[in-house]
């Protein structure tokens, strides 16, 4: 299904895929890594931190050699194709790798829970990647599947998969540092739209105290 994905129309995500929920079965590439800055409310403490982004091989592709089958060789040419992955956010503490030494690559499957979400077109982000330096700013699928020299990434830089906490049991993030996103935060950072907490709590005040002001007039009127 995901060979189509990149000539879907965005009618049809938005109807049929948006915020979905999905359960991915691959194998994930702990060596290939990006950590893109960002800062979050973590324990209630405001923490600088990273997302953290890695590729996961669900399926494989193939490219067909006329110049191979000439010289009795095989033709076809299995590669494995990658799906980009948004595994979560973790504390500035543990950007570095041997902080985290169970993430080690290996031959089982896991599986991940989470929904698809749509790439922003690569020149719409105010501030660019430097993948010659290994500095990342913002996630820009383009980039990273250049970098990561996957055979797929001309498919891959249209969607990309975003591991969610939906309260099930969760493989490739087991134990470990890296915080997957709530279902309000994959939400709010696509949308942008969802107040903080504080703001909710300044208008319940707010409001209440124009409320008992309008109830006392009413009430002193009569």
């Amino acid at each position: 299904m995901y060979f189509t994905w990149w000539r879907m129309p965005e009618e049809e995500y938005d109807v049929y895929h948006r915020f979905r929920p999905y359960l991915l079965t691959g194998q994930v590439d702990y060596n290939k890594e990006i950590l893109i800055p960002k800062r979050k409310v973590y324990n209630g403490v405001p923490t600088d931190g990273y997302d953290v982004i890695n590729p996961i091989y669900c399926y494989e592709g193939g490219k067909i050699s006329m110049r191979a089958s000439l010289h009795r060789e095989d033709p076809i040419s299995v590669e494995r194709a990658a799906i980009i992955l948004h595994r979560g956010w973790i504390p500035a503490a543990y950007k570095d790798k041997r902080s985290r030494p169970h993430e080690v690559n290996k031959k089982e499957l896991v599986r991940v829970t989470g929904t698809w979400l749509r790439g922003k077109d690569i020149h719409d982000y105010k501030i660019p990647n430097n993948p010659d330096s290994n500095e990342w700013h913002n996630l820009a699928l383009e980039d990273i599947g250049l970098f990561w020299d996957l055979p797929n990434f001309d498919e891959a830089k249209y969607y990309y998969f975003a591991a969610v906490d939906l309260g099930k049991e969760d493989q490739v993030n087991h134990n470990g540092p890296v915080q997957m996103q709530s279902r309000d935060e994959v939400i709010n950072n696509h949308y942008g739209w969802r107040w903080h907490e504080d703001m909710h709590k300044m208008n319940t005040r707010v409001f209440g105290a124009l409320s008992a002001i309008s109830f006392a007039l009413t009430f002193l009127s009569l």
